[in-house]
């Protein structure tokens, strides 16, 4: 079994995903959260885990949440965009069919 990783690490893969979400490389992402997921679980049931502190522990959760933030930003970015995307086409082919028809 591999050693829990460190809280520096559990704030630098947050950043990373940051990275990774403004760089639109939804993949990748994915990828880190899930590691991400797995490595906090692991860090709180280690001894450095235990041994954290509230302040620090508090510091990530808030670290966490604002990514949570803008990870619903995005998304709701997106949805606007699909949705204008969709109002275009129909557009488009209203304009066709009254063009051709």
């Amino acid at each position: 079994m591999s050693a829990a990783p460190a809280l520096d690490n559990l704030f630098a893969q947050l950043d990373a995903m940051r990275h990774a979400l403004h760089a639109g490389d939804l993949e990748d992402v994915e990828r880190l959260l899930n590691r991400h997921d797995h490595d906090v679980r692991a860090f709180l049931h280690a001894d450095d885990g235990r041994a954290a502190g509230c302040d620090n522990l508090a510091s990530l959760l808030r670290a966490q949440l604002e990514l949570q933030k803008t990870m619903q930003d995005a998304r709701e970015q997106a949805r606007i965009r699909m949705h204008a995307s969709q109002r275009a086409d129909r557009a488009a082919r209203a304009y066709l069919s009254v063009v051709e028809g």
